[in-house]
């Protein structure tokens, strides 16, 4: 019976591989074409397998090509037309090219530096992924669309420019590319995805720009590399270990409007000494801080204490935590809060809530005294201007605001 079946399925299986691998309706010129109405695709000789036979070298496409009197205009680089090509060196395209398939350059090693044309508008899934000789990549404003694990792997590729026309950064775009050394992302972007930039193990430093509301789980998981990270006010949700064992991450500022710190997002951070967490913060997830033994200091601007869990922040029999003025009593019975190493109470008289502490301040807090911000929205922090917590709002406040400022 299972022979039988195996002589039944055998054919069939042989005419799906003939029709797989017959995928190319025309050679032309050592090209190998699929026709569709008036437009010619770039494809590939066989499906899944080393193309090199294909193309190697230095490749240039045509913007138009003739056959059997027909003539099309190239218009597509087409599903896995280069894969595996693994001593193409070049390839140019004319700029009736809008689209680069999924799989376009997958494993052209010998690839060493590409720049995308402008006619270009979209970029596939894994469209570079394994260009393990990629050094650099070109990416124009045209494009504004990339799919996921498009850039995946590429060990070689130091740098890269997100252009200003993408609004997000797929998931697992970068993952991977271990000599990443420096990327620049754009105002543009609002989305940085699932494990954009895992083991990106030579990037030193990222800055989120404005307009970048969520970053996504693990987005630079493993960036062993990673020294300093800064956050803009737009940021609304960090991931689920979005920052796990980012091993040389010493300090860590969340912006104000900040909401959302998920689970593991800064576990096995061996070097993070301490981190501020805003008073816009609603929730920590499990083992958000685990594993970060030389978390020493964890100030946290929030005055009623947040659920937490046991490795919320493992290393807190070591560590110094510091909350609102009038708060220590509530942290010093809320669960784990209470068995951090101390606890101590801050005042930071940010008056005019420009994020510092100057002479702009004591203005504000004499106009408060003056009468000149009585209605509510309030355009000051009232609640900051009893500086020296007698419960009133004095010229005694000034004087304490202007001693501390000195002091600073």
């Amino acid at each position: 019976m299972k022979q039988r079946l195996i002589a039944f399925l055998l054919p069939l299986f042989l005419c799906a591989f003939a029709n797989e691998a017959s995928t190319y309706d025309a050679k032309v010129d050592g090209i190998y074409y699929i026709f569709s109405g008036n437009n010619a695709t770039v494809t590939y000789l066989l499906n899944g397998t080393n193309n090199t036979p294909a193309y190697s070298g230095d490749v240039v496409i045509p913007e138009t090509v003739t056959y059997k009197g027909t003539t099309y205009t190239v218009t597509k680089v087409g599903h896995w037309a280069f894969q595996y090509c693994s001593i193409l060196q070049s390839v140019s395209l004319p700029s009736t090219v809008t689209e680069l398939g999924n799989y376009a350059f997958y494993h052209c090693d010998n690839l060493t530096s590409y720049e995308i044309p402008n006619s270009i508008t979209s970029v596939g899934m894994y469209a570079f992924s394994g260009c393990s000789g990629l050094e650099s990549i070109v990416i124009p404003n045209s494009v504004t669309s990339i799919g996921v694990y498009a850039f995946q792997n590429c060990t070689s590729l130091a740098s890269v420019t997100i252009p200003n026309s993408l609004t997000t950064i797929s998931n697992y775009m970068f993952t991977g590319c271990s000599g990443l050394k420096e990327v620049v992302i754009p105002n543009s972007v609002t989305l940085i995805g699932e494990k954009a930039f895992e083991k990106c193990t030579s990037l030193a430093s990222v800055t989120i720009p404005e307009g970048v509301a969520t970053i996504g789980d693990n987005a630079f998981n493993g960036c062993s590399g990673l020294t300093s990270v800064v956050f803009p006010s737009s940021l609304k949700s960090l991931g689920a270990t979005a920052f796990s064992g980012c091993s040389s991450l010493k300090s860590v500022t969340f912006p104000d409007g900040l909401e959302s710190i998920g689970r593991g997002a800064f576990s096995l951070c061996s070097e993070l000494t301490e981190v501020s967490i805003p008073s816009s913060v609603t929730s920590i997830g499990m083992s958000a801080f685990g594993a970060c033994n030389k978390l020493t200091t964890v100030k946290v601007d929030i005055k009623e204490p947040l659920t937490i869990q046991s490795y919320t922040f493992s290393n807190r029999a070591n560590a110094t935590l510091y909350v609102p003025r009038g708060c220590k009593a509530a942290y010093e019975e809320a669960d784990f809060w209470k068995e951090f190493q101390s606890i101590v109470e801050f005042f930071y008289p940010d008056i005019n809530k420009d994020g510092d502490i100057t002479v702009a301040d004591v203005i504000a807090l004499v106009d408060i005294i003056l009468g000149l911000d009585d209605a509510e929205p309030y355009f000051y922090d009232h609640e900051c201007a009893d500086v020296n917590g007698d419960g009133n709002i004095d010229i005694a406040d000034v004087t304490a605001l202007v001693n501390m400022i000195l002091e600073l």
